[in-house]
């Protein structure tokens, strides 16, 4: 009987110590559980996205020869749009946003402004070309929405 009281209090303060130790390490991982992906820190990243080999043109394939040239021209200027937002995105948008940042009036020099703004020239030319190309996407999505819309077919 008093055998079976130490073996129970042993068996208590294991149980104990073990609760403990799991609750550290529970704590230690819950601050890394959610992080699975850090930029700083990480200078390696998997890119999990399936690679799909077939073009769009086999992906587009019905018995309705007239679907398929409208499927076709639809699917063509989504992905030219696509292809537009990601040039804003990692071209356009940082030179628009940060342009002037940094500089007070007093720490410019004589002349400063004018070096930065001759600078930001080529900057605003291809901006506006790549505005212009934004536009003939835009009235050209809007003419075939115009033709579907309006075709009897």
């Amino acid at each position: 009987e008093i055998h079976a009281e130490v073996q129970l209090k042993n068996y208590g303060k294991f149980l104990e110590e073990y609760t403990s130790q799991l609750k550290r390490i529970e704590d230690a991982l819950d601050d890394s559980v959610g992080d699975v992906w850090d930029f700083s820190l990480d200078p390696i990243a998997l890119k999990l996205l399936p690679y799909e080999q077939s073009s769009l043109l086999e992906l587009i394939k019905t018995e309705n020869k007239v679907l398929n040239k409208v499927i076709t021209v639809y699917a063509a200027l989504c992905c030219e749009i696509k292809k537009l937002k990601y040039e804003a995105e990692t071209k356009f948008y940082n030179g628009l946003l940060f342009y002037g940042e940094g500089a007070t009036d007093s720490s410019m020099v004589e002349g400063d402004c004018q070096i930065q703004m001759g600078r930001y020239v080529s900057f605003l030319q291809e901006l506006s070309c790549f505005v212009t190309r934004c536009y003939e996407v835009v009235v050209n999505v809007v003419h075939q929405l115009a033709v579907l819309y309006t075709s009897n077919k």
